[in-house]
């Protein structure tokens, strides 16, 4: 009798700590870096919804999300001749998307993100491939790189501010 009353208690504790460790916030990637609080899982969704418009080639989607702040050095640091902030992003970089490509598809891996009050930053690698048309001319690139894109909060939504 004593040692089913062990085995009951052994299985209740079992079931407990299954259940426990079930109800954990999770991963949003796949490497166990970045939990699935809910700040992470609001950036972690402009990045998908990001994903999901440059592959669209939804110019209109991608203008809503840049914030009003954006700026972006064009990856140099030497010279500011690259740089832009968003009314060039709004009216000459997003309408080449939909006017020079063809189609985009590409794959991000979530990295890191980090959250900082109203700002936020979110580390990811991608791989992709576009077609693009350049002087009645179409060809394919490939890419494989690591980026960071910055986001501020506007109005209680995250826009991104540079990494676009």
């Amino acid at each position: 009798m004593h040692q089913s009353k062990t085995l009951v208690q052994l299985a209740f504790m079992l079931v407990l700590a299954a259940t426990l460790t079930a109800c954990g916030p999770g991963y949003l990637d796949k490497g166990k870096r970045v939990v699935a609080t809910s700040e992470n899982k609001e950036i972690f969704n402009v990045l998908k919804a990001y994903h999901r418009a440059i592959e669209d080639r939804d110019v209109p989607t991608l203008k809503k999300m840049s914030s009003k702040r954006y700026y972006e050095n064009g990856g140099t640091t030497d010279t500011d001749k690259d740089d832009y902030g968003v009314d060039r992003l709004r009216n000459e970089v997003l309408p080449r998307l939909k006017d020079n490509v063809k189609r985009v598809t590409f794959t991000i891996r979530l990295l890191a993100i980090r959250i900082d009050g109203k700002s936020a930053q979110a580390d990811y690698e991608f791989v992709g491939r576009v077609l693009l048309t350049e002087g009645g001319r179409e060809s394919y690139k490939a890419w494989r790189d690591f980026s960071q894109m910055k986001l501020i909060r506007e109005a209680g939504y995250w826009k991104i501010a540079r990494g676009m």
